[in-house]
């Protein structure tokens, strides 16, 4: 987003008594980042039909064994005939599915090489919605839901997914993601009022907007919990995870994804493809959950490898990790980049707007506060605190559903060959989304918790 797009956004965001477009961000006024109006398609036009049949028998192609042959077999298609942005985010979607599949579909053989009827459109699509050539958030729940009656309520009694790699403890587990995408969306437009109470000096506005977020979290925990009730650890480790995984530090695919076609190069004298690392589809890429971390005015900060607990930019020359730590990550930051377009240019309007947790601390500051000052502090506090459960929560989930089962597969003696052991290495130790999974989530749950305040 250019400088002076992002000045022209926060000037719609902080304007007092404005309402924002959203629109002009992707975003529906009453259902967020869920796509509305018209819904996700169902089907592309007849003349992509060639990867529907492929994406209608996905699954008995992968039991067989026999997806990799009939994608070779696909034409390479011109994706320039699309017509509209749902045209483009179906498209995006299906490749994803499609692409995974290719990748991932021989667990003991993942192919590095993505022929170009897949790579060149998946390349063009993503770039054209400013997303990546991978799985992501958007592809897999965003994109990829309907509802079962199309006037009926947007939770989990009525909402569908479209496309699974596995089956129903896969479809579930998407599931939980969009119903918190549709119970989280009113949080959107209070973070937004909140913002232009704070210009206008209304601590009681600011007060009820958190009230909104904080309810809007209570309700994402109980529908997080819900995981456990028809998506089983095992099945979500050692079937679905796989599909979910990028190629960035990644140990079965060390060099990345080479993506065959006439693709801009990354480096001279590779005209018929390039080696691309990007990381799989994470929750991290959810542009809610980053609204309301800006809100907050939470801190994220890079963290580091496994393995390098050191301080500073470079490790002890005694330390053995001083040869192969790489500089720290701000994974939080970096999942911006798998986003769509628009979203990303939303979070990053929010990021720009006026700090409504610097309000609360001059509130706090001062010696005597208005009743109104002291029910707004109490309401940021209350926020954070249900966003720092917020992610406890998510930390026991993984803990449950990926470092139980990976410990009870070390258990089980899996992994005793080389290729075996570099795959559940890869796979436990770091999440779809390329982050060494606990470090990085406590980390992200004491950042949240760092905001909390105390009355003085």
């Amino acid at each position: 987003m250019s400088s002076a797009s992002l000045d022209a956004a926060q000037a719609l965001l902080t304007q007092p008594g404005e309402v924002p477009d959203f629109t002009k961000y992707g975003i529906d006024p009453v259902h967020g980042f869920l796509p509305v109006n018209p819904p996700p398609l169902t089907r592309l036009p007849a003349a992509f039909e060639a990867w529907e049949k492929v994406l209608d028998v996905l699954q008995p192609l992968l039991l067989a064994g026999k997806l990799r042959h009939a994608i070779d077999q696909l034409p390479l298609l011109d994706v320039n005939e699309f017509t509209c942005l749902r045209e483009w985010q179906r498209a995006y979607t299906v490749l994803c599915f499609l692409g995974q599949g290719y990748v991932w579909g021989k667990p003991e053989d993942p192919s590095e090489v993505l022929p170009m009827a897949i790579a060149k459109p998946w390349y063009e699509v993503a770039r054209y919605l400013r997303l990546k050539p991978v799985i992501s958030y958007a592809a897999v729940e965003l994109f990829n839901y309907r509802l079962l009656d199309p006037n009926g309520p947007w939770d989990l009694s009525n909402l569908s997914v479209m496309h699974v790699f596995t089956g129903l403890d896969e479809a579930w587990f998407y599931l939980i993601s969009i119903a918190i995408e549709a119970t989280g969306a009113r949080a959107i437009p209070a973070i937004t009022d909140a913002m232009h109470a704070v210009l206008a000096n209304e601590p009681s506005v600011i007060a009820n907007s958190l009230d909104v977020m904080a309810a809007v979290i209570d309700e994402s925990i109980a529908l997080l919990m819900r995981n456990y009730e028809k998506n089983d650890p095992h099945i979500f480790y050692h079937r679905l995870r796989p599909y979910l995984s990028g190629w960035e530090n990644s140990a079965e695919l060390p060099r990345g994804l080479f993506y065959e076609g006439d693709l801009p190069a990354l480096a001279a004298g590779e005209p018929k493809g390039t080696f691309r690392k990007y990381a799989g589809a994470s929750a991290g890429q959810s542009s809610l959950i980053h609204c309301i971390d800006i809100a907050l005015g939470v801190q994220h900060l890079p963290t580091r490898s496994a393995g390098c607990t050191f301080s500073g930019n470079t490790a002890p020359a005694s330390s053995p990790a001083s040869a192969v730590c790489p500089p720290p990550t701000n994974h939080i930051h970096e999942m911006r980049r798998y986003m769509p377009g628009e979203h990303r240019d939303f979070v990053y309007a929010l990021e720009r707007g006026p700090s409504i947790r610097n309000f609360v601390l001059a509130a706090l500051a001062r010696d005597t506060r208005t009743p109104e000052e002291e029910r707004m502090i109490a309401a940021y506090n209350h926020c954070a605190d249900r966003m720092r459960a917020f992610r406890d929560r998510h930390l026991q989930i993984v803990a449950a559903y990926i470092i139980v089962q990976a410990r009870r597969k070390r258990e089980m003696g899996i992994g005793a060959d080389a290729q075996r052991e570099r795959a559940q290495q890869s796979l436990t130790a770091r999440g779809t989304g390329g982050t060494d999974l606990v470090p990085f989530l406590k980390q992200s749950r004491n950042e949240t918790a760092e905001v909390l305040t105390t009355h003085q």
